[in-house]
């Protein structure tokens, strides 16, 4: 008798060392953009080169002042078989997944335990992830707003594209090349040139995703710019979210809220901003206009913040983005939520886990 053996499938690793793809592969899609200059994006509302850190500021980054004094509390998320119609559940930093008209979308997965081309070095999770990669529930869309590695995470990636062969990758122009040279195929890759749209039809559900010029930039290595970076607004039969990715502030996002809102949620980043580079991070006063511009001022609209409390990447204190969105957003008469990680919203009933309990930052700060 013959016996026959079985080949166990292993999850395919993902690279060592995960720079992305190189300059001439980025190119293939991106030179004809008619915003590429000399080879390079720049920011439609110019931004001051931000700085590399001098001697002050890697010393102060040292003693980081961003880590708090009490364990941050997460939660494991639980995720029904269908959709919702919204919901939003915050993972940390600018990863969140988004539930919209029975779509299920999940925004800049960064699950790994630290946001670097190596996971021996650089910045290093402060909470564990309320999941990994493998353990997200079905996904619709992967949504990418730029090719930072606090953004776009290789291992975090190829776990996706692995276990879950429907999910389709929406990018911007430039950013494609990357997933390609991990593994993705080109036939799951959506991408799209600033004030372009990719417009997808899930289970007959047509929603679109626009590509909103952000004030950035991008760059996985020496090389800048040579892939877009963008805010993205995601409409629906019903509803409207607004993912800002990074970015700085700009009014040009009042254009966005006039052509495309208002929205019923907008997930803002409001951390990791610093005097040496005040253009391309908003600070949480910012984040708040920039909110009301997007919502045309309706107070129906909701702002959860984002890009916070996960990675100390500037020299504010942990707490002090939400201190200060607190604060502004009172002024400003803007309702906002800031969940726990692994906390869901469920924006149109003002209900769910993260709305339990809104001064758990506090008692951990």
């Amino acid at each position: 008798m013959t016996r026959k053996t079985s080949v166990l499938q292993l999850p395919r690793p993902a690279p060592l060392f995960a720079m992305g793809a190189s300059a001439e592969a980025i190119a293939e899609t991106t030179a004809q953009s008619p915003h590429l200059v000399d080879g390079a994006f720049a920011n439609l509302d110019p931004a001051g080169d931000a700085e590399a850190p001098g001697f002050d500021t890697a010393v102060d980054m040292l003693r980081r002042p961003g880590k708090p004094t009490g364990v941050i509390p997460v939660l494991r998320p639980e995720f029904d078989a269908v959709a919702a119609g919204l919901a939003v559940t915050w993972l940390g930093h600018a990863s969140a997944v988004v539930e919209l008209d029975g779509v299920r979308i999940v925004t800049d997965p960064v699950l790994s335990a630290r946001c670097s081309p190596s996971q021996l070095v650089g910045p290093k999770r402060m909470h564990r992830a309320p999941l990994t990669a493998r353990e997200l529930p079905s996904l619709d869309v992967v949504l990418i707003s730029h090719d930072h590695y606090d953004h776009l995470d290789t291992p975090t990636i190829v776990a996706i594209a692995d276990a879950q062969p429907d999910a389709l990758f929406v990018v911007p122009i430039g950013v494609g090349a990357h997933l390609r040279s991990w593994g993705v195929d080109r036939s799951r890759i959506r991408e799209a040139d600033w004030y372009g749209d990719v417009a997808l039809t899930v289970r007959g559900t047509v929603v679109t995703f626009h590509a909103v010029p952000a004030r950035h930039f991008s760059g996985r290595g020496l090389a800048r710019n040579l892939t877009q970076w963008v805010s993205w607004a995601v409409v629906g039969p019903h509803h409207r979210v607004f993912f800002s990715g990074d970015t700085g502030y700009t009014e040009s996002y009042a254009q966005t809220g006039a052509d495309l809102g208002p929205f019923d949620v907008t997930l803002i980043a409001v951390g990791a901003y610093d005097p040496a580079w005040p253009d391309i991070h908003l600070n949480p006063e910012e984040g708040v206009a920039v909110h009301r511009m997007l919502s045309g001022g309706e107070r129906g609209a909701l702002m959860v913040p984002i890009h916070w409390g996960t990675f100390n990447l500037a020299r504010h204190a942990w707490a002090d983005p939400v201190r200060r969105l607190t604060v502004e957003a009172e002024r400003a008469g803007v309702e906002i939520c800031v969940p726990r990680p692994g906390a869901t919203l469920l924006p149109d009933s003002r209900t769910g886990t993260a709305f339990f309990d809104s001064t758990w930052w506090e008692r951990t700060a």
